[in-house]
């Protein structure tokens, strides 16, 4: 099944602007000896897996990739797109492969590194989607409300919402790979050797020893293999039926490292019995010689730190746009269950309980690569979430008022955790991967992992970086649907970092549009429910909206519940639900207004009331209100 990305608009009146960021465009570049520094045995640490967490990001990842409202191939070429900017090699030479599998001809695929790649594109809806990426690559936080009008005069919620998820992933993907470079599979190197050296592309740190080299590609046949396997595990319609789990094990498919299938904790500390030297005993699990054995050679050069301190914080600055926000929670209401099952299963994984690596540790690992990332809401979540893993360790979970500023000082101090009296050296050379790969991750280097070497077994260092995976996910969607932020998470940065000059910045909105929980309140209630027999709509619970039930009768990837034809696997546009497909209807949402009319207004052909504030748009223009404007009524 393909789906067009063609409509009968002409043009595109709102154009995706990038905001001036707040951030310094330049950094000081790492040391040439630690670009050029080999990384070493990084199977090993992949040998450490933790399971759990990436068998939720492959389901992720593929189930994003699937045929939906974008088809598979329109996604796989925005994903080597935003790679190229991103610059993670492995996942630029894996997505063009995979486009060559999907009968894209090499011609097509290297055209995607041309400089003036977006600006050559003739369809307006495919380069606005391309425009979006741009911004979202490296920085989302110069996404705005002029970004969301663009995307609106294009696309419904939906497809919207499927844009960013893709991102969501790709981030984290990308992060990965410029974290511990990923060992490509030699038939990949072998393609993309043989097909891309013409437009630049090189292996660089990608190109590994046969020891350290992934076994296959995860790309074509093992794509859709484990795309049909969680389809069929999965009961969509019955919120009550047990969660898909793969029976095929794809991790050393992959990697072919031998990556243990034993997840059994018998002492509950969190530890897997591979991992876990005392497994019968709780919070002792460590071997003594543990980091003796798994320091760098000797002679390996300090980490430079002096190299890479710089100021990585900056206080949010709401850009000028020519319109406001409007409507962004209901693009909760357009989330994809088959995406968020697996993304939600990394969050669980990373920031449910104690693992390896604290969660104290884990929520400022979080904070700060958000300060450096810039995605204001992530910052809120990860300063609260550090202040409630030390809350939780105090009698009742409070803490007494004399010792609140000592706490709050430790928190902000992550700020410029350099020159903190508050960590020691082990927790800083963690925060400087985090800092680092925040801002750009491929800054990011092997002199990092060799820092973390010093202090961290690779089961650790398997946490931190599955730790720091998660994240760019998360600041990659938030800062896209520019969500506003808990209420509580909110208020508490505002009264205890605001001192500091951290900012809200554009994550504060009316009531309806908060979330409801910070992410650890979540799993709360989640966990109650659970022990009380009430069965939870995690998604939806975790939204503070109903999510529709990932129902897709007719199998072409779009679930019912945005399936204008669900009985028909050829057909699924039509936003006014009116039987006439999208491509075909002059007013695609049926506010009696043409779909040229609202593109000479600058109104959304996808929304028949363009700001959400419960007029549509033609009794606004009928009344002399402006219909892209909520506070113009």
């Amino acid at each position: 099944m393909k789906k067009t990305l063609l409509l009968g608009c002409v043009c595109v009146i709102v154009q995706i602007a990038s905001s001036t960021s707040s951030f310094a465009e330049t950094l000081p570049a790492p040391p040439a000896s630690d670009i050029e520094m080999r990384y070493y045995d990084r199977h090993k640490i992949d040998i450490s897996n933790v399971r759990d967490f990436y068998e939720n990001l492959l389901i992720a990842d593929t189930m994003i990739h699937a045929d939906a409202m974008f088809d598979a191939t329109t996604k796989w070429k925005f994903t080597l797109y935003q790679m190229i900017k991103a610059g993670s090699g492995h996942h630029q030479a894996r997505s063009a492969y995979q486009l060559s599998k999907l009968g894209v001809p090499i011609r097509e695929i290297r055209d995607i590194w041309s400089e003036d790649y977006v600006k050559s594109i003739k369809d307006d809806r495919t380069r606005t989607a391309f425009e979006y990426v741009d911004l979202a690559s490296n920085l989302p936080a110069r996404v705005t409300a002029d970004t969301h009008a663009a995307l609106r005069m294009q696309f419904a919620d939906r497809q919207i919402v499927e844009l960013f998820e893709l991102t969501g992933i790709n981030a984290a993907m990308a992060t990965h790979d410029q974290i511990l470079p990923i060992a490509t599979d030699q038939e990949t190197l072998d393609w993309a050797n043989a097909n891309l050296r013409l437009v630049g592309w090189a292996p660089g740190h990608n190109e590994s020893s046969a020891e350290e080299q992934r076994k296959n590609p995860f790309v074509g046949t093992m794509i859709q293999a484990l795309r049909d396997e969680f389809v069929a595990d999965w009961n969509a319609a019955d919120l009550t039926a047990r969660a898909p789990r793969l029976r095929t094990d794809y991790l050393n498919q992959i990697t072919g490292y031998g990556v243990s299938e034993m997840t059994f904790d018998g002492d509950q500390d969190g530890i897997e019995e591979p991992f876990d030297f005392y497994p019968t005993e709780y919070l002792r699990w460590e071997a003594p010689d543990a980091d003796a054995a798994n320091a760098p050679p000797s002679g390996t050069a300090p980490f430079n730190v002096a190299a890479y301190d710089y100021t990585y914080f900056s206080p949010a600055v709401v850009p000028e746009t020519s319109i406001p926000f409007s409507e962004r929670h209901k693009l909760d209401n357009s989330w994809s269950r088959k995406s968020g099952l697996g993304t939600l299963g990394m969050d669980a994984f990373t920031l449910q309980r104690d693992r390896a690596i604290t969660l104290q540790m884990k929520w400022s690992l979080f904070f700060v690569y958000q300060l450096a990332s810039g995605c204001v809401h992530c910052q809120a979540h990860g300063a609260y979430g550090t202040f409630q893993e030390i809350e939780d360790d105090y009698v009742y979970d409070k803490v007494p008022p004399e010792e609140m500023p000592a706490v709050t000082a430790k928190i902000r101090s992550l700020m410029d955790f350099e020159r903190s009296e508050y960590y020691s050296d082990a927790e800083k050379a963690a925060f400087r991967v985090a800092r680092d790969a925040g801002r750009l991750p491929g800054r990011t280097t092997a002199a990092h992992i060799e820092e973390l070497r010093r202090h961290y077994s690779d089961r650790e260092i398997q946490e931190i970086i599955s730790t720091l995976v998660l994240t760019p996910w998360l600041s990659t969607v938030m800062q896209s649907q520019a969500t506003v932020t808990d209420q509580r998470s909110m208020a508490w940065s505002i009264r205890h970092l605001g001192p500091a000059g951290w900012r809200p910045g554009v994550h504060t909105g009316l009531a309806n549009e908060q979330r409801p929980y910070h992410m650890s309140l979540f799993f709360a209630v989640v966990g109650a429910d659970m022990a009380t027999g009430v069965v939870t709509d995690a998604i939806s619970e975790w939204l503070d909206v109903k999510v529709p039930l990932g129902v897709d009768a007719d199998g072409d990837g779009v679930e019912d519940a945005f399936d204008g034809f669900p009985n028909d696997p050829n057909k699924w546009a039509d936003t006014d639900g009116d039987g006439i497909e999208d491509s075909r209807d002059r007013d695609i949402d049926g506010d009696g207004i043409s779909n040229a009319g609202e593109l000479r207004a600058g109104t959304f052909p996808y929304k028949a009331d363009s700001d959400g504030d419960g007029v549509d748009d033609k009794a606004e223009m009928d009344a002399g209100t402006n219909p892209v404007d909520p506070r113009s009524l």
